[in-house]
């Protein structure tokens, strides 16, 4: 589901993609039924966002609705809100929903977000963390699609924008503009929805 989510926009060169296109293509492909968004004030070092699934019916014997809600920081800049809400999108359409289990889980979960990727333990919240981390990079697809990456590159290497600006234009944090136009990027974000789509080689 992945791919066809981020195969959707790879052509586009207007940016940026709104959060709300990538809602309403996820509802559309019928992945959910009705995605909600919430700022909230958050301690963003220990959680950055954050989302929640529930089945609803509207009558007794009604079609059940299948609703994600999405928690990302006020606090934060509109950069870091796109990019935390993309992430938290890309988790909408895993294939296997990784949830944690406990309150435990959740703080332990939260600790090995905000900390190194590298890990010596083995736990069901390395893995969440993990995938957690890895939906932030699938994120940027949608947010940077392959046409607008191409775009860009050939501007920055005329002269023509800077990094500030391109990251301002895709509306994404600088650091996540300079990762994504790297050449070698292509590639990466090939694998990365391969990964998230369940392909395998």
């Amino acid at each position: 589901m992945l791919r066809r989510l981020v195969e959707r926009f790879q052509e586009r060169t207007e940016l940026p993609i709104e959060i709300e296109e990538i809602r309403d293509a996820l509802i559309e492909l019928g992945v959910q039924d009705r995605i909600i968004f919430s700022p909230e004030e958050l301690d963003t070092g220990t959680l950055r966002g954050a989302y929640y699934q529930w089945c609803e019916h509207a009558a007794a014997y009604g079609e059940p609705i299948l609703t994600t809600l999405i928690v990302f920081p006020a606090n934060e800049d509109l950069a870091w809100q796109r990019a935390i809400c993309a992430k938290e999108l890309v988790h909408v359409c895993d294939k296997q929903i990784v949830k944690t289990q406990t309150p435990e889980m959740v703080e332990e979960l939260a600790q090995k977000v905000v900390g190194p990727f590298e890990t010596r333990s083995a736990t069901p919240a390395d893995l969440m963390a993990a995938v957690d981390k890895l939906a932030q990079y699938q994120g940027l697809n949608l947010l940077f699609p392959a046409a607008a990456r191409k775009l860009a590159r050939a501007r920055i290497a005329a002269g023509e924008r800077t990094y500030e600006e391109v990251a301002d234009w895709a509306g994404i944090p600088e650091n996540y503009a300079r990762l994504v136009l790297e050449e070698s990027w292509d590639a990466l974000s090939e694998l990365l929805t391969a990964i998230g789509n369940g392909e395998h080689s």
